[in-house]
């Protein structure tokens, strides 16, 4: 879902139940409004955020049963690295307001954006790893550009999760918002130029 705030800030909510899943439809729609805003000169800066208690859960794991082959994968990880780099690229300040949980392709897509701002209940993690999967949507790159090793390392090995206090002395988050998420994030992208973690 897309919104254009009265200030011009574009907001984009992902909204998949239960828990904002990067399932296929999701991401498709994703890279068509940020390209959407992204081309509309009335939209200064644009924040993404989840509906309901979570940011984002991460990849939709049932769609891996339902591939049959390899090239299938590489396609489903093909558009989503494909959404994370219009996000990195994006000329206008994109911000993840992160309102719950961001877990595994939630942090990357948050890693994503140019800055992250998140709730002081909110967390962060790679769990996938925890199922034997590694980081699929350039976490691998991004997390080690934003936090220290000794940080990032069991983040990516154990799918340690990180409490937004953690994760913002690490450097993964900005801030913390004090009350409401959006609205601080909304105020923190027209402030700030695009600052791209790639």
């Amino acid at each position: 879902h897309v919104s254009v705030r009265p200030d011009g800030v574009a907001v984009i909510t992902l909204d998949n139940a239960p828990v904002n899943s990067l399932a296929s439809p999701l991401v498709v729609s994703l890279e068509e409004s940020i390209k959407k805003v992204t081309a509309d000169t009335s939209v200064k800066a644009i924040l993404i955020t989840g509906k309901g208690a979570l940011f984002c859960g991460g990849a939709e794991i049932t769609e891996f049963a339902q591939m049959k082959n390899q090239a299938e994968v590489d396609t489903m990880r093909g558009r989503l690295s494909s959404v994370m780099d219009l996000i990195d690229g994006c000329p206008k300040t994109v911000v993840a307001a992160i309102n719950g949980p961001a877990l595994g392709g939630g942090l990357e897509l948050a890693m994503a954006c140019h800055y992250r701002l998140g709730s002081a209940k909110a967390n962060v993690a790679l769990p996938e790893v925890q199922l034997g999967l590694l980081p699929g949507g350039q976490g691998t790159q991004r997390l080690l550009r934003l936090a220290p090793l000794e940080v990032a390392l069991p983040m990516l090995l154990t799918g340690a999760p990180q409490t937004m206090d953690k994760a913002m002395k690490a450097g993964i988050v900005d801030a913390i918002a004090k009350a409401d998420v959006v609205e601080e994030a909304a105020q923190l992208a027209l402030s700030k130029t695009p600052a791209p973690v790639s």
